[in-house]
């Protein structure tokens, strides 16, 4: 018959809680000696070879040769032939590296994930899928059997790596929870912080939008209040009107210190309030009708040039026939 391919391994979880990634298997050792044993069984010799052994995604494929001279290889190649047996499994060495890391782990997932492993060999096996008929060998090449025991799996999995080794009080602690707490306790503490990380993210985008409209809003405010202060300031004489846009400009760079820099400016009195000063005897309304020498015997020229300037210059031109040199 022509080559079968086989899958000797995956990255899904297997029976005994752990996976092991693909890109971290040594293939080099096994490829120097492909064999082809039955059942792990390497007390009987190899039944044939692998060959093309090669990496494709996250598993690990290869071409079973059986050896035809071999009379139980060829009833063990009749019985794949005839679909009597379709698995093989990896024999691999003790892990040497795992990680604990939270975004490795899978459904089902209770054990680390291992992240480098070296290939021993790969057999037909008779019973099981590849994903859970893994066998380990310790540094003796004796094969370990009983994967089942998990305390021993756990010893074989944290033997290389003690540092590493998975300290489910921490996460327990961390999550308040139990020591003994189950996966799905754990999993529904883990889901939990997730969904009130998501909804305090919610929540902080909400104010966030709240907090820039009513900045918007105060700052509108501000704006419209600024154009009144102006205003007004121009008016009362306080600020010359070109400079109206630069002062406006000062408002939006700064708002609190500009309004108290303008309310500092004192307001120049108006023409009504410099002339009515009491006991003058001469008022706003008779200053048209005063003689130069009358107002100059009141003391109000310098007031009359300052305040109204035209008329000064009529009464001065009436009493001496000349323009003034202002």
């Amino acid at each position: 018959m022509g080559k079968l391919t086989f899958v000797l391994h995956d990255e899904s979880v297997n029976t005994y809680g752990f996976r092991m990634l693909t890109g971290g298997a040594n293939l080099e050792e096994f490829k120097k000696n492909p064999v082809m044993l039955l059942n792990h069984n390497d007390y009987d010799l190899p039944i044939g070879r692998w060959e093309n052994i090669r990496v494709d995604g996250g598993q690990i494929l290869a071409d079973a040769v059986f050896d035809e001279g071999d009379a139980r290889a060829k009833e063990v190649m009749r019985k794949v032939e005839n679909d009597f047996i379709r698995m093989a499994s990896i024999g691999a060495w003790p892990p040497e590296e795992k990680s604990d890391a939270y975004d490795l782990m899978m459904p089902g997932q209770t054990l680390p994930t291992v992240t480098k492993w070296a290939v021993r060999e790969a057999s037909i096996v008779t019973i099981g899928a590849n994903h859970n008929a893994l066998v380990f060998y310790d540094r003796d090449s004796k094969q370990i059997i009983d994967l089942n025991d998990r305390n021993n799996l756990i010893r074989l999995i944290d033997s290389n790596n003690p540092k590493k080794r998975i300290k489910m009080s921490v996460l327990t602690d961390v999550l308040k929870l139990k020591d003994a707490a189950s996966e799905v306790e754990i999993v529904t503490a883990v889901q939990g912080i997730i969904a009130n990380a998501d909804r305090l993210e919610k929540e902080k985008k909400t104010l966030a939008a709240a907090i820039d409209e009513m900045n918007k809003s105060k700052k509108e405010a501000q704006k419209q209040e600024a154009i009144v202060l102006t205003d007004a300031a121009i008016r009362d004489g306080r600020y010359d009107a070109k400079g109206r846009e630069n002062l406006l400009n000062l408002f939006d760079k700064d708002f609190e210190g500009t309004k108290a820099m303008l309310a500092a400016i004192p307001r120049r009195a108006n023409v009504v309030d410099q002339m009515g000063t009491k006991g003058s005897g001469v008022t706003l309304g008779d200053w048209k009708d005063k003689s130069w020498d009358e107002l100059d015997k009141a003391g109000k020229l310098m007031e009359l040039k300052d305040i109204l300037p035209e008329l000064y210059k009529s009464k001065f031109k009436e009493r001496f026939g000349i323009e003034p040199k202002m």
